[in-house]
């Protein structure tokens, strides 16, 4: 079975495409596909359901959310990005919106339900006093699911929503541009991407799994000893972000030193900061659920 990863089209992908490139996978004895998926954690979740991926990396809190909603076809392997995520806020380039505080009541626009977009948008409530008793019946947001980043730049411009969330360097320029305006930001407490893995692939060829965390682990600290250079330029060249950016970038990111370890203190501080956002349905039975999802494939 060829194993199949989704990835989103962003910086901290690169590692993956170094693998694939660089021929690590198949010097590894690893048949590897990268299926790219710019809608996402949401996407991602979605197509591990059908088969068309059996590995994500994705985001915590999304793979995390997830789980402990009742999806039980794929597992939380390992940890890929451990530094966590900052989030840009983003209006439109003549929106009223300026700042966080006039956004209770409105669109926000997201790639799609269950996706880190949406989940945020929660957290984000959650922070600013917004989710009340009667949250359900007078949710702080309304959502207009657009599947893609350019969807909800031009969503905010043409005022069909009023914000949206994505990474902020991913973001940076947009706003450099003009195109769309930074009104705020917000940072989880988590480690920002982790590995999920199909429970068919588990079942199947958890070896071939392995041998591909190990392989991407070898690129991440290749990626990260030559920030001062090559990996810099390899981004500049491929995703035309700006050096400067790039470097401040690799300030901020770090890559687990084993991508097989998952932290649990990481992911029940997850699930207690969605559980009090509202994003959790059963709370009761998180806990559990999460014991039964993660695939402790170092031991």
């Amino acid at each position: 079975m060829a194993i199949k990863i989704g990835y989103v089209p962003e910086h901290f992908s690169t590692p993956l495409l170094m693998s694939r490139d660089n021929g690590y996978f198949k010097e590894a004895g690893v048949d590897v596909e990268l299926v790219c998926c710019p809608g996402g954690t949401g996407e991602m979740t979605s197509k591990l359901k059908d088969g068309t991926i059996n590995v994500a990396v994705a985001l915590t809190e999304g793979l995390t959310a997830g789980i402990a909603n009742g999806q039980d076809w794929y597992k939380i392997v390992g940890t890929y990005v451990s530094a966590p995520l900052c989030w840009a806020l983003s209006a439109g380039a003549n929106s009223k919106h300026n700042s966080v505080e006039t956004l209770n009541h409105t669109d926000v626009a997201i790639s799609r339900f269950g996706s880190g977009s949406h989940i945020m948008a929660f957290v984000l409530a959650d922070q600013q006093g917004w989710l009340k008793s009667d949250s359900k019946e007078n949710p702080p947001f309304t959502f207009s699911a657009l599947s893609n980043f350019k969807a909800m730049r031009d969503a905010v411009n043409a005022g069909t929503s009023d914000f949206f969330m994505w990474e902020t360097f991913t973001t940076k320029p947009y706003h450099d541009s003009g195109e769309i305006k930074r009104i705020g930001q917000i940072t989880p407490p988590w480690p920002a991407f982790c590995f999920a893995a199909s429970t068919s692939l588990l079942d199947s060829d958890e070896q071939g799994l392995q041998k591909t965390l190990e392989t991407i682990n070898k690129a991440t600290k290749l990626f990260m000893e030559q920030k001062d250079k090559e990996s810099v330029e390899h981004i500049v060249r491929v995703l035309d972000y700006q050096e400067a950016d790039v470097r401040e970038w690799f300030k901020t990111v770090s890559y687990e030193s084993n991508l097989r370890d998952v932290s649990r203190k990481a992911l029940d501080t997850t699930v207690e900061t969605l559980i009090k956002a509202g994003v959790i349905e059963k709370p009761t039975e998180a806990s559990n659920l999460i014991d039964e999802r993660v695939a402790n494939l170092s031991a």
